[in-house]
Parts: C-alpha cells; sequence; structure tokens
C-alpha cells in the first residue's frame, strides 16, 4: 500500500518517566486527516499552509499535533518517518519548529553519522529557512530569532563556514566543488571517485577535501 501523508491528533496523558532524559505517556489517537490545507490553517500562518502541505506530501511526512509534552516542543521519528509538534505553539513557532524537525529528515540521509545538533543539521535548517525567506514567508527580522537558536551553530559559523569533508556525505549525493556541481563516487585507493554534471567528468578527490552539499528544496 502507498504511503500517504497525513496529519494525526493524539492526546497524551499519564506522564512516565523511564531515564532522566526519556519519558512515557499514554497515547490517544482522536483522529487522523488528509485534508491537509484545510487542518493546518489554524496552526500557521495563510501564506504558508501551501508550503508546508507541499513538504509534508513530497518527503511523506505523517505529521503529529499533540497535546503538549513538557519537555519538548516538537520531535522527529525517523523510523516512522514521523514529526510531532505540541499543538499550544503560536503560528511563527509552530512553522519553526516543523521546519526544525524536517531539517533533521534531510539531513540524516545525506550525511554519515552526523551528529543530531552538530553542523550538519544546522546547515540544513538555515537552509530551509533561508528558502521560506526567499518565498517571503519567514521575513528578514525573523531569521535570526528562528536560525539562531545554538551557541554551537554560531561557533560553527563564524570559524569554519558551512562546508564539510566530502567523506562525511553518502554515495550519491550531489555537492558543489569550485562552483561545479559533481556526485559522490564510491572510494579507491585512498580516492573518491566524482562526477562533474556538466559534462560527466570523472575526477579523484582526497576523501577531506572541503566541499558543500546540494539539498533537494523543490516541493
Amino acid at each position: 500500500m502507498e504511503k500517504r501523508s497525513c496529519i494525526q491528533f493524539v492526546e497524551l496523558s499519564n506522564r512516565r518517566r523511564l531515564t532522566k532524559k526519556k519519558y512515557h505517556y499514554d497515547e490517544f489517537f482522536r483522529e487522523t486527516r488528509y485534508d491537509l490545507n484545510e487542518t493546518l490553517a489554524p496552526f500557521l500562518r495563510k501564506n504558508a499552509i501551501d508550503e508546508v502541505v507541499a513538504m509534508l506530501i513530497k518527503y511523506c511526512i505523517v505529521l503529529r499535533i499533540e497535546t503538549p509534552r513538557k519537555e519538548v516542543l516538537g520531535s522527529f521519528l525517523s523510523w516512522s518517518n514521523t514529526i510531532r509538534i505540541n499543538n499550544n505553539l503560536d503560528k511563527d513557532m509552530f512553522l519553526s519548529v516543523f521546519l526544525h524537525e524536517v531539517a533533521h529528515l534531510i539531513s540524516d540521509p545525506i550525511f554519515i553519522k552526523a551528529p543530531w545538533h552538530g553542523a550538519e543539521f544546522y546547515y540544513c535548517y538555515q537552509e530551509l529557512v533561508l528558502q521560506f525567506n526567499l518565498k517571503n514567508i519567514i521575513s528578514q527580522d525573523m531569521i535570526l530569532s528562528i536560525v539562531n537558536r545554538s551557541g554551537d551553530y554560531e561557533s560553527y559559523r563564524k570559524y569554519h563556514g558551512f562546508k564539510f569533508q566530502l567523506k562525511t556525505i553518502h554515495i550519491g549525493f550531489q555537492f558543489i566543488y569550485f562552483d561545479e556541481v559533481m556526485v559522490r563516487g564510491k572510494g579507491r585507493n585512498g580516492l573518491i571517485e566524482c562526477t562533474k554534471l556538466s559534462n560527466n567528468e570523472k575526477i579523484k578527490l582526497d576523501p577531506q577535501t572541503k566541499i558543500v552539499p546540494v539539498l533537494d528544496l523543490n516541493w
């Protein structure tokens, strides 16, 4: 059966502590909706709804809108491609949390063993926010408050910029190297074979070569 995006409304109760950072809730699924635009109207600004719906469909996301968890505003479950967001957020925060969780969804397949909230994640998060800014959904004044949520992010940006070693991305993903878009291939004899998209030329690069990953942000 083909997987279909949907929005689920879930009520949580009976919070139980499992470890210092993990909690368990009893879950009651109130309803599931497939009319995505209408369902999101109370949670997002009007100009953001079509974009978010397109992302839900492209990435086959199940969006769970839940009674608030005390410990988090939202989360991403990679095994089920599910994003969970608290139902008590204002519209700007709801969008911010949604993009935060989509950044996890995008960064996981591209990077090899990336830290959960490392520079790889913040690169994807920043690119998503800037995409929404270009479409006049997120204003310039909102960018810093949305993107700059971590001291680690600012430190990385200041000292290194958003460039990564070639060996950190998976085979088959695109990257930019000296203004040329390439595809990463397999490693051999200590080098990684890559293909230029412009002319299909094969070149070999050192695994530590600094590159910029290309994200698929078309939805």
